[in-house]
């Protein structure tokens, strides 16, 4: 060895890399785990998403979020009329949607009630209320009317079917003029996700806009939360 050469005990090797950066040492080193070597925002996106899929399955199974269902309960009053013993029209129409109350068919609650002045026995208003499942209100309310205009009830035509704002209970709101061979009646009718109401002038006395109205007074009255 000559006078210019320094002994060490050290290797002449550079650390470089990885090794270099975190490990500060010549000694061999483990390398990073694997939660070490993720990216912070990686690991952020990573927790927001875990935490929506939670969220959205926790939403599905309690229902948390969905719009508020409702059912029809009618009640002994509507407005200025009192709701009156069965007569034969009341008696037909609620056999008539019993039977479309099948296992296919999104209905699952009837109620059908006549509704007059009081001291009378005579029929003003009939009104029907459906309690289900409806994905598409406004659809619900084209079937009907499409029903009534297609004359296979009574021979019925449809005229100036139009919308109606629904009010604050929200969905939709049709309403028209059925002209039968010899009478004329006015039907407005609404629907929501979880309810169809009709609403039926049998005097003929009203005009859409005016039973429109009454309608949606009506439906305030009789269309409640449903218990969950």
């Amino acid at each position: 060895m000559t006078g210019t050469e320094t002994r060490t005990d050290q290797p002449s090797e550079v650390l470089g890399g990885l090794q270099a950066i975190w490990a500060n040492t010549r000694q061999p080193v483990a390398p990073l785990p694997w939660y070490r070597r993720v990216s912070p925002r990686l690991a952020v996106a990573g927790v927001v998403v875990v935490g929506l899929a939670t969220a959205l399955v926790v939403a599905a199974v309690t229902g948390a979020g969905a719009p508020p269902r409702h059912r029809i309960v009618l009640v002994d009053r509507v407005g200025d009329q009192v709701r009156l013993p069965d007569d034969g029209n009341t008696q037909a129409v609620r056999a008539d949607y019993a039977r479309r109350m099948t296992a296919l068919r999104p209905y699952r609650e009837l109620a059908v009630a006549g509704y007059g002045a009081a001291g009378t026995t005579r029929t003003a208003l009939t009104v029907v209320g459906l309690t289900g499942s409806f994905a598409e209100p406004e659809r619900e309310l084209r079937k009907y009317f499409g029903r009534m205009a297609s004359g296979d009830v009574m021979g019925e035509t449809v005229t100036g079917l139009r919308d109606f704002p629904a009010g604050p209970l929200g969905g939709e709101l049709l309403c028209a003029v059925l002209a039968y061979p010899s009478v004329s009646e006015t039907v407005c009718a609404w629907a929501d996700g979880s309810t169809v109401g009709i609403v039926t002038d049998s005097t003929g006395g009203s005009e859409p806009e005016e039973l429109a109205g009454r309608t949606r007074d009506i439906r305030a009255a009789v269309e409640v939360r449903a218990e969950s």
